[in-house]
């Protein structure tokens, strides 16, 4: 979402983007040519969905999808970018037809709601494709649910491996597809999406035309905080949102790529409902100290389930902070000049190291 908002706001079109959930400010969900709504558009748009609604209850998810939705109706747009928020057939935002889905990958999250399986999680994730519209699917070996739901609906499906592919080479990010080769500069975020948002771009090139020099500058403009984000402070910080085992492997593979000269120290903090260990074990042998920390929300990991996790691994800690922000005080009276701290494991986490040590108008841009 965030490279696509980067391109084609460098290309001069008109783009909203609506996604969730939000890491400092609820504004950051509803976004307009890159800027957050205003409390008094929120407001406005809140007001109209309540005034038309009656009696009919809402749940969070879908009065803000209805807000983002009201208010992009009223602007002006060339395009709008909906990121779905949980699986895709019955999410809030499948009420709209798009004109090219993107599904990322299947993996295992949230299964009480989309199934034990990779099958039943990726038919999901096919709700949101359409009759005849093309359907990017950014990782390698889709589920068979995924390929048969595209037949059915005689989608197009673009497939990473198959359709096209690419390479890393230095700097530079090699995009191979129906026999043409493009280069462009590698975004500091995972490839796949990298690549999944030109091939989304050429997709669309006879409604929304861009040229090299818009995706160029696009890729270079692109900020999406919270992920793989190296902070402004003294001391060396990196936080990062991963909140599911995929994600937390993500994470390893760039720290086992940036080398680091000194000893590793990890805040950690997840949701009680998330796959713990899996979120410890791709990281445990590049940390060399854990901050296992609580979060304000009733969702949290309480302490037991924390230092259970970690003491699963090996990794043997007595002590939890009861907040984010105590356990990365801790860290930075360890810390030793080479060393470097990561914070990650949930939104909450990541929101409240940045809260603390940033203004806002510097954390989340």
């Amino acid at each position: 979402v965030a490279l696509l908002e980067s391109m084609y706001h460098a290309a001069g079109y008109s783009v909203g983007s609506y996604t969730s959930p939000h890491l400092i400010r609820f504004n950051e969900r509803i976004k307009l040519n890159q800027i957050p709504l205003t409390d008094n558009e929120l407001i406005q748009a809140f007001e109209a969905i309540e005034a038309a609604g009656g009696l009919t209850q809402l749940t969070y998810f879908e009065m803000t999808t209805l807000a983002a939705l009201w208010h992009f109706k009223r602007c002006s747009l060339d395009v709008l970018i909906l990121e779905v928020g949980l699986g895709g057939r019955l999410d809030a935002t499948n009420i709209i037809d798009s004109d090219l889905a993107i599904i990322t990958t299947i993996d295992f999250d949230h299964e009480d709601y989309l199934g034990h399986t990779l099958e039943a999680i990726g038919y999901e994730k096919a709700g949101i494709l359409r009759k005849k519209t093309p359907c990017i699917y950014a990782d390698k070996k889709p589920p068979l649910s995924i390929i048969k739901q595209a037949a059915l609906l005689d989608a197009p499906l673009l497939i990473h491996g198959q359709d096209y592919t690419y390479q890393t080479v230095g700097d530079l990010f090699y995009l191979y597809y129906k026999g043409q080769t493009a280069v462009f500069p590698k975004a500091p975020f995972h490839s796949n999406s990298l690549a999944a948002a030109l091939i989304a771009t050429l997709c669309l090139k006879k409604i929304l035309p861009l040229n090299e020099m818009q995706l160029v500058t696009g890729i270079n403009n692109t900020v999406l905080a919270g992920r793989l984000q190296w902070l402004k402070t003294p001391i060396k910080t990196l936080v990062d949102v991963a909140h599911n085992p995929q994600s937390a492997q993500y994470l390893a593979e760039y720290l086992a790529a940036t080398h680091v000269k000194g000893k590793m120290h990890a805040i950690f903090s997840a949701l009680a409902d998330k796959d713990i260990n899996g979120l410890i074990s791709p990281l445990k042998d590049h940390v060399d100290y854990w901050y296992p920390a609580l979060l304000n929300t009733k969702r949290a990991a309480n302490k037991e389930q924390l230092l259970m996790s970690l003491a699963c691994h090996d990794i043997k800690t007595k002590l939890c902070y009861n907040t984010p922000v105590l356990a990365y005080q801790a860290a930075c009276h360890d810390i030793a000049p080479d060393d470097l701290i990561v914070v990650y494991g949930s939104f909450f986490t990541v929101s409240a190291i940045i809260s603390f040590l940033m203004p806002v108008k510097e954390g989340y841009n």
